[in-house]
């Protein structure tokens, strides 16, 4: 299985929380004992399922996807690559 690093989107990229809200799931920032992560989390699913789900895209290949997961923080990514597999 190809690993694919994911870095920091530049301001440039084109992410919409419109499209995630359409595929269920969004992004939150502010979250944690610092107000300093930020979490994919589930809209119309859980958690769980948002998680998988981006996660799949993404190693398919949608820029979209790994763009979405480029954003959230460092622990939530290692979570996401701990139950779904290498990001």
């Amino acid at each position: 299985m190809l690993v694919m690093a994911l870095t920091r989107p530049t301001p440039t990229q084109n992410f919409s929380l419109v499209q995630a809200h359409r595929e269920g799931w969004t992004i939150l920032e502010g979250c944690g004992p610092e107000h300093a992560d930020t979490q994919l989390r589930g809209v119309t699913c859980s958690d769980q399922n948002a998680w998988w789900q981006v996660a799949r895209q993404a190693r398919q290949g949608s820029p979209y996807h790994r763009e979405a997961l480029s954003r959230l923080s460092s622990s939530e990514r290692e979570q996401i690559s701990l139950r779904f597999g290498p990001l």
